[in-house]
């Protein structure tokens, strides 16, 4: 059982993360218009937001999962 909340707090966690990144890059785009003039600086900044959100998706399971090992060293789980 612990497993299974393991998978799904990691889930979650991933799943704020990425909705937190995407938020801020869509703010961003509004406030400051159109990042690209033509299809290669458009490629180019598909390039790194998808990037971007690889590393997010590392970083926040990486961190998720040690927090959820934090939290059953508590005896709490």
């Amino acid at each position: 059982m612990n497993v299974f909340k393991g998978v799904v707090f990691v889930a979650l966690v991933v799943a704020v993360a990425v909705g937190v990144f995407n938020g801020v890059v869509m703010a961003v785009s509004a406030y400051f218009g159109p990042f690209y003039e033509g299809d290669a600086d458009q490629s180019r900044n598909f390039g790194i937001w998808l990037v971007g959100n690889g590393v997010v998706v590392l970083v926040s399971a990486m961190g998720g999962s040690v927090l959820f090992c934090r939290y059953l060293r508590r005896g709490r789980g």
